[in-house]
């Protein structure tokens, strides 16, 4: 029998290996093994297997299988399916999917010191009739043992409370009253007092919801189209915990990873340590207990970000998908360009999962899908419990007076609606969608604007530290001394410039500011909504990180500073990024039995998307949206298949892009457009050219099999110094 095998690389092809008689019986698709590759040992997946071989070469044999690396069949079918649809090499596929089986530190278990009550020797009746015998360290010590007996308590956990822990702790245990073991750490375990699940009371709407999709045979997705505030978590739970009794794993998919925090912690109360977390910034030991856990075969739910849709779950009969319309669920810079929200539905239908997505502002494609009955349908139009839906109102910023041209402003509705807010002891959550001080504009004989040397982009000024940044390559210019004030404009304002004037604006407030900047970080992120949720900031400051799923009751007024970043973008989402920003903003507003408000600044009062958001006109919004779609022949009624070329060198830019046009243009004449340059030309110091394909849905197939073929050619042998990303379903033009 021979194997073909491919390795976590981007190359294209797979290696031919035997495989010994002994593994035959083991050994199928999706299989790790191990083994010689350029004379080293290496890792790869099984990719197909047969008796027969067309190499004529010598060939290797299979050294081992890696069986501790279970990868399920639904996990690889789905794998297989990304390759293909994804164009991108298999190799390259296993690499991003599942890079946490080639690390080599994964596996790698830690041990730790741990105590007990040498219950042998002293009766538990013992301790409790001489605690006072001991000493206030070893009271600590003996106290928080007698309530954990029989278990071990590890050693480092009395650390913060005793600081001389040794020396007492081998008092203790020098005089026979404790014993000790070496415990294996498992970071994913955790004290938690568990609630049960029926103190979630559902209402009427929420129950009917719940009990259609429970009654449901069919495989079809469902979304629920909820208001912000509606209780979608609330059904979530319920039939996690369902689906949990069945001795079946769940995955529950969020936006971003600060987010991930939060709805992990609200599903800890009711399922304890069976919750488990996976994203990017989660610690190789804490994903190496995570991954061990999961590959104990034992079910469990999984809450993670983006990359999570990849878990290899063991027995997966739930998969969730919250804030479907969030573009943070697609990868848009390096292969393959997945999206999260439909890789979830394509791995539902393989593992024959229950699939719930849900939002109060979907995205375009979802929308259209519900009301084409692709998926199920099921709309909230309230919010739970005594909470109602934020008053809002547009302030028109060309009525302002006195104003000076470019400086940031706060209408006097705002300062006064904040000031009413805060003496109700209410908090406030004022969104800016961008970060930094501002912009730089230099007045000399070109009167240039500050651009990034290596990006089309233009440079953020930085007043903490003094430099302009580039906001996409991050690259930090100083801020030469001889701009004076008299040959420089401020134009625009960003977050920073904004929270010195709320601090003067608001002298006796305190504020906290929540952005790329201040939060780089899930822990800063984390101490910042924390600190914010004891009550003891006023004002919450920050980009549009602050704008999705935050549940704080006290939040009872939502300001939008300037509702028009955004809209002038020449994207055909743009519009619908803005309608989804400013409606889930809002929805921050009045989440408890407090009455919310949100005040939203804009010099474009007549905005169509402005004015449907502010309303709540959804349905409005979608229908107008999807008018123009159709007769601009843009998602969801095509695919938008994105080529793009990148080259330090313009001219192999234009060059390659089209060499690749005219092998395409043939099949797809009706549907392409290009080779051009992109709207942003320049980015970290590359030139960039891109082919857009508007594809009809029936000629989807054939198109996806051209540009596999034209990937593969030899005839289209590319530059080195070109980098190709092909972007399906892109989520941009830009």
């Amino acid at each position: 029998m021979y194997a073909e095998i491919c390795f976590p690389f981007s190359l294209d092809k797979t290696f031919t290996y035997q495989v010994p008689s002994s593994m035959t019986s083991n050994i199928k698709v999706g299989t790790l093994v191990k083994v010689l590759f350029k004379n080293k040992t290496s890792n790869g997946f099984v990719v197909s297997l047969s008796n027969s071989t067309k190499f004529h070469g010598s060939i290797n044999s299979i050294i081992s299988i890696n069986s501790q690396a279970y990868i399920p069949d639904e996990l690889w079918k789905t794998i297989i399916w990304v390759s293909n649809y994804y164009i991108t090499s298999i190799g390259k596929v296993t690499q991003v999917a599942l890079s946490w089986i080639f690390k080599k530190n994964l596996r790698h278990k830690r041990e730790i010191k741990s105590i007990g009550l040498n219950t042998d020797l002293y009766s538990i009746d013992y301790f409790v009739n001489h605690l006072d015998t001991f000493n206030l360290n070893q009271q600590k010590i003996i106290q928080s043992l007698m309530i954990e007996h029989p278990n071990f308590i590890p050693l480092i956990h009395f650390k913060n409370s005793i600081p001389s822990i040794y020396s007492v702790y081998k008092s203790l245990l020098k005089n026979n009253f404790l014993i000790e073991q070496n415990l294996i750490l498992d970071n994913t375990i955790k004290n938690i007092k568990t609630e049960s699940i029926n103190k979630i009371k559902l209402t009427n709407i929420q129950h009917n919801i719940y009990s259609r999709i429970n009654s449901e045979s069919s495989l079809k997705p469902h979304f629920i189209y909820g208001v912000t505030g509606s209780g979608k978590t609330e059904i979530y739970l319920k039939l996690t915990y369902d689906i949990f009794q069945k001795k079946k794993s769940c995955l529950i998919l969020v936006p971003e990873i600060v987010l991930s925090s939060q709805i992990f912690q609200r599903f800890q109360q009711y399922f304890g340590n069976n919750v488990l977390l996976w994203h990017s910034q989660a610690s190789d030991t804490y994903k190496r207990d995570v991954w061990e856990k999961i590959n104990s075969g034992k079910p469990y739910i999984v809450v993670g970000a983006r990359s999570a849709i990849f878990i290899p779950l063991n027995n997966l009969g739930l998969i969730i998908v919250d804030e479907e319309h969030d573009p943070s669920y697609k990868e848009s810079e390096r292969q393959p360009c997945y999206n999260a929200r439909d890789l979830a539905i394509v791995r539902a239908k393989f593992s024959k999962s229950l699939i719930i997505l849900g939002s109060a502002t979907p995205s375009l494609e979802t929308y259209y899908n519900s009301i084409t009955h692709k998926y199920f349908l099921h709309q909230i139009q309230e919010r739970y419990g005594k909470a109602t839906l934020p008053k809002v109102q547009l302030v028109n910023m060309n009525n302002q007076n006195n104003i000076s041209f470019n400086q940031p402003i706060l209408s006097q509705e705002i300062i006064n609606e904040i000031n009413h807010t805060i003496n109700k002891d209410e908090q406030v959550l004022i969104l800016h969608n961008r970060r930094g001080y501002s912009a730089i504009k230099v007045y000399n004989q070109s009167d240039q604007i500050l651009k990034c040397d290596a990006c089309d982009v233009i440079l953020t000024f930085h007043a903490s530290m003094n430099q302009l940044v580039c906001h996409n390559c991050n690259h930090k210019y100083s801020f030469k001394s001889h701009y004076s004030k008299d040959n420089i404009q401020y134009l625009g304002y960003g977050t920073e410039q904004l929270e010195f004037l709320l601090n003067e604006t608001f002298p006796k407030y305190s504020i906290l500011r929540m952005d790329a900047d201040s939060a780089n970080s899930m822990k800063k992120q984390n101490k910042i909504l924390s600190a914010f949720k004891t009550g003891d900031y006023n004002i919450l400051l920050g980009t549009q990180m602050i704008a999705k799923g935050l549940d704080i009751k006290n939040v009872t007024l939502v300001v939008v500073i300037n509702a028009d970043i955004g809209m002038m973008i020449p994207d055909f989402r743009s519009h619908e990024k803005i309608f989804q920003l400013i409606n889930q903003v809002i929805g921050r507003s009045g989440r408890s039995n407090k009455k919310g408000k949100a005040i939203i600044q804009t010099s474009h009062p007549n905005s169509e998307v402005l004015n449907m958001a502010t309303k709540y006109e959804s349905k409005k919004f979608y229908n107008l949206q999807l008018e123009s779609r159709k007769s601009l022949q843009y998602p969801p009624f095509c695919r938008l298949l994105r080529i793009i070329f990148q080259s330090k060198s313009e001219s192999i830019c234009e060059k390659e892009s089209t060499k690749f046009f005219n092998l395409l243009k043939n099949k797809c004449h009706d549907f392409i457009i290009g080779p051009l340059p992109c709207p942003i030309e320049k980015m970290f110091n590359y030139s960039r050219y891109h082919i857009i394909l508007k594809i009809p849905p029936q000629q989807l197939k054939s198109t996806i099999t051209n540009v596999h073929s034209i990937m593969k050619n030899k005839n289209f042998s590319t530059s080195s110094n070109l980098k190709i990303l092909i972007d399906m379903d892109s989520h941009s033009v830009l």
